[in-house]
């Protein structure tokens, strides 16, 4: 079986309440941005590294540090996604916030598109992505006071 390490994350801004996608190459669907983990890179390393090259952001993962402070950030989840009967791919899903004064900046070689989108039109109907993206995003909107405070 073929496992794959990625990370990912949810990048929510509290000012308007809005959440950053990528529309991915492969599928077509609007996403949070991420990609694989690279040897000798943890997996913040990665969030960082992967949210900059499809952004153009720096953001700050949000969670808490425990027990330790010296620990890795608590993700918001690890995801089991199977690909099919021999491939699986084991995400860290982490939620950040953008930092200030910056500018989005969409990299073509990676992604169709670049996006905010209020969790109305990503819960709509037609909006293309999975169920468990409005899923997170719904869970990031209703508990982002007791998240960010992590």
């Amino acid at each position: 079986m073929i496992k794959h390490f990625g990370v990912s994350a949810h990048i929510f801004n509290p000012e308007n309440k809005k959440f950053l996608l990528i529309k991915h190459k492969k599928t077509g669907m609007w996403l949070q941005p991420g990609g694989h983990i690279e040897q000798n890179e943890d997996p913040e390393e990665a969030a960082l590294r992967e949210i900059f090259e499809e952004t153009g952001l720096h953001i700050k993962l949000m969670g808490k540090r425990f027990p330790r402070n010296q620990d890795f950030i608590t993700p918001l989840a690890i995801q089991k996604d199977i690909i099919n009967e021999n491939h699986i791919h084991v995400d860290f899903v982490y939620f950040g916030i953008p930092l200030a004064n910056q500018t989005e900046k969409i990299n073509h070689k990676e992604t169709e598109g670049l996006n905010w989108f209020s969790f109305n039109e990503i819960n709509s109907e037609n909006f293309v992505t999975f169920k468990d993206v409005k899923n997170w995003c719904e869970y990031i909107l209703k508990n982002y006071n007791l998240i960010a405070r992590l």
